[in-house]
């Protein structure tokens, strides 16, 4: 399986992060950027076993112009981080009219992180490889 390298926001209607495990996060720096380093799921096919195979690749997820950045994540004693969902609100001009932005929340699997972004990039650093039963690549 052979993947494009840059995916966008433009993609967000074919891109899907379920089960997408997060190693970390960069807070926005000076240039208004959020930086996730997570394996991203190209593909999950179901064996006949009953069990699953997953092409993963790490990635960087960056979104641009972020602001209004708020998280809430509670590990307890599970110290690992897994996007559940990542949803996108509808576009509206920035306070100044520069940027148009969009309302970001990932729901994870132990809280959520929340903002306000001009759009993201996803570099993927490898092709996906298929492993499993896991869904990441173990970092």
């Amino acid at each position: 399986m052979e993947v494009k390298e840059l995916w966008t926001d433009a993609d967000f209607e074919q891109m899907g992060w379920h089960d997408c495990r997060i190693y970390s996060v960069r807070f926005p720096d000076n240039e208004h950027r959020l930086k996730l380093d997570i394996d991203y799921i190209f593909r999950w096919e179901k064996l006949p076993e009953n069990s699953f195979r997953f092409w993963v690749s790490p990635c960087e997820l960056v979104f641009r112009n972020v602001s209004d950045f708020k998280a809430g994540i509670d590990f307890k004693n599970y110290m690992q981080l897994f996007i559940m969902e990542l949803k996108r609100g509808d576009p509206r001009p920035s306070a100044n009219g520069q940027v148009t932005l969009r309302d970001y929340e990932i729901d994870c699997d132990n809280g959520r992180i929340s903002f306000a972004a001009s759009g993201f990039e996803q570099r993927v650093r490898e092709q996906p490889r298929p492993i499993g039963p896991e869904q990441d690549l173990g970092r």
